[in-house]
């Protein structure tokens, strides 16, 4: 098969839509949906080569091939785990959290096995591992894995080589249909969507489309006749359809598993079919041609730029200003990992013109085998020093009351009210403990007023937080007298009436509370904020706290709806973090999110302060 212009361009295309979902999130939710066009495109490829290997008589030997795509994805995925592990240990050792594990899997493409396991670990969700997108590269090997061995069961089993060919297409569009439905069925209907979207059973319709159109072309080398402008017409119907479904389709949304993955593996044929089409009119049109090549040297390093996009997305905040805008962060991004990619693009075609002479192959593999032994020995050195828990996982095990809080929030939910009440009052033995150790603490500021212990049948403020929030509970309820803070991992703004009602029914909801659940991303309207109050009822005053999550992960609808909110009511109040954190990176851990102890003191303050300024 001639090499087909345009799919490099489809390429680029995808990784925009990527690297735009991971830096612009809010602006591109669907953004993910572009993997299924490498996925397709990646299928179609390598069913093409092996399909005219076997019809030009060629023996599809496994180990060969299998050796042939480590070869092509290796060099490019060591170079990034390389540069990750080395900028990460000296600009912060944080983010390397479990490197070990992670670097294993990424090495050994399992990520996605390995994800769907540990389930994830909440303290490093800021913190995310820097190698969690090789989970695309081991679905694409794990595919590479099996696609041969398809191939080869369905050559044993028929005689003619192209018999065993055209029901091998067949085979994949079956399978596609099948995963198509495993993945609307876990992702959609039982809302699993990390199993759907992870695992390869539910997620490789995409590859299988592809290779099934492989298939179809093979039998179909000529291009059906259309009417003219058909191809064009399609190109830029599927590209407004592509984009349609970024803008639109969110990944918590069912939908997305249910009809939109399979649909832009759908286009992505549409769109290759097109492409093939118009292969004479694109060659022929020099000026066309001239703009296509931009495109598809671009697409050249897609792959590259996809590797290297996601560590420096997490690197950066720790290397520019804090003061650095968004779109200076995606920008000294995109620019960086193009850079990256070019380099390591143009270095793997050196060893070329070398081949013809025979004395310095030695010379060229002497070379190689020393580059990697040092960068598997600067590897090693970083992986041992790497930690093993970040130092937020550790402050909070170590400072927060883990056990306690979930007694509470557990409580503060139950449809048993009695029962409710006695579990709380279960633990002021626990809260006496920790009280000691907060007033005994050099960091913490005095109270100032005598203080009892925290208490949620005496509280006269209780604080309904997340885990930065939870991070700060005992700063804050040794800052504020008879105060309680309710706060657990996770938590979003959802969950405030349940938890509100609970105390409520048990009659020991104070006349003050304090809203912090807007650092998580979800999504916060006024409705939900007066369901808030209106379930306190009448006489409680409310103070709520805007949210910073780090530079990339702006809460600026958030923090605009919980300014207006309290614009707009006499009894509720603003306490503005945001302002504070997001000019004051050294008040935060690595994550630039979780509070450290300075951190946790200037945030208690900050409620302290509004709650004197309302008496």
């Amino acid at each position: 098969m001639h090499k087909l212009v345009g799919i490099n361009s489809l390429r680029f295309f995808a990784i925009v839509f990527i690297v735009t979902y991971h830096l612009f999130r809010e602006f591109l939710p669907g953004g993910y949906l572009a993997v299924e066009i490498f996925f397709c495109l990646s299928g179609f490829l390598i069913s093409a080569k092996i399909i005219n290997q076997i019809d030009a008589n060629r023996e599809l030997k496994y180990g060969q091939f299998i050796k042939s795509r480590i070869k092509r994805l290796y060099p490019t995925l060591l170079a990034m785990v390389a540069l990750t592990l080395v900028l990460g240990i000296f600009i912060a050792p944080d983010i390397l959290t479990g490197a070990r594990r992670n670097t294993l899997t990424a090495l050994t493409f399992t990520t996605n096995i390995s994800e769907l396991i540990t389930g994830g670990n909440y303290e490093n969700t800021f913190l995310p591992n820097v190698f969690e997108h090789t989970w695309f590269l081991a679905l694409l090997f794990q595919f590479y894995l099996l696609l041969p061995l398809i191939l080869k069961l369905h050559l044993a089993v028929f005689k003619t080589k192209r018999n065993a060919i055209k029901f091998f297409g067949i085979s994949l569009l079956a399978l596609s249909i099948i995963s198509a439905i495993l993945m609307a069925c876990y992702g959609g209907l039982f809302e699993m969507q990390d199993r759907a979207y992870f695992a390869l059973d539910s997620h490789m319709g995409a590859f299988c489309l592809g290779g099934a159109f492989a298939v179809f072309k093979f039998f179909v080398p000529r291009t059906p006749r259309t009417v003219k402008g058909i191809p064009t017409l399609g190109l830029i119907l599927c590209s407004i359809a592509m984009v349609v479904l970024a803008l639109r389709i969110d990944y918590s949304n069912p939908f997305a598993f249910i009809f939109a993955m399979p649909f832009m593996a759908f286009l992505t044929i549409i769109t290759l079919a097109c492409i093939i089409k118009l292969q004479h009119n694109i060659r022929e049109r020099r000026k066309t041609m001239n703009v296509v090549r931009v495109f598809e040297g671009l697409g050249n390093l897609s792959y590259g730029v996809y590797l290297f996009h996601w560590p420096l997305y997490i690197l950066l905040p720790h290397l520019l200003p804090s003061d650095t805008a968004l779109w200076g962060y995606a920008l000294i991004n995109i620019l960086l990992s193009f850079a990256l990619a070019y380099v390591v693009f143009e270095l793997s075609k050196i060893k070329k013109p070398w081949q013809k002479i025979r004395k310095s192959r030695r010379i060229i593999k002497a070379s190689y085998a020393t580059i990697t032994a040092g960068i598997i020995a600067v590897m090693t050195i970083t992986l041992v020093r790497a930690p093993q828990a970040s130092s937020i996982a550790e402050q909070l095990s170590q400072e927060n009351n883990h056990s306690s809080a979930e007694l509470i929030s557990s409580a503060s939910v139950d449809s048993d009210f009695v029962n409710a009440t006695r579990l709380l009052e279960s633990t002021i033995e626990i809260m006496n403990t920790e009280l000691a150790l907060a007033q005994n603490a050099e960091t913490l500021p005095a109270p100032s007023g005598s203080l009892a212990a925290p208490n949620a049948n005496s509280a006269k403020v209780l604080v309904i937080g997340d885990s930065v929030t939870l991070g700060a509970k005992q700063a804050i309820e040794a800052t504020i007298a008879k105060s309680f803070v309710d706060a657990k991992e996770n938590r979003g703004i959802e969950t405030a009436t349940g938890i509100l009602s609970g105390y409520a029914a048990s009659g020991k909801l104070p006349s003050t509370i304090v809203i912090s659940l807007a650092t998580n991303q979800r999504t916060i309207t006024e409705a939900l904020l007066q369901d808030i109050v209106n379930v306190a009822g009448s006489g409680h005053k409310f103070i709520l706290v805007t949210a910073y999550a780090g530079p990339l992960q702006p809460r600026d609808e958030q923090n605009a709806t919980l300014k207006s909110f309290a614009s707009k009511h006499s009894n509720v109040y603003l306490a503005d973090w945001w302002s504070i954190a997001h000019d004051n990176w050294s008040l935060m851990y690595a994550d630039h999110i979780h509070l450290n102890p300075s951190g946790r003191i200037v945030y208690a303050n900050l409620i302290s302060n509004v709650i004197r300024g309302m008496r």
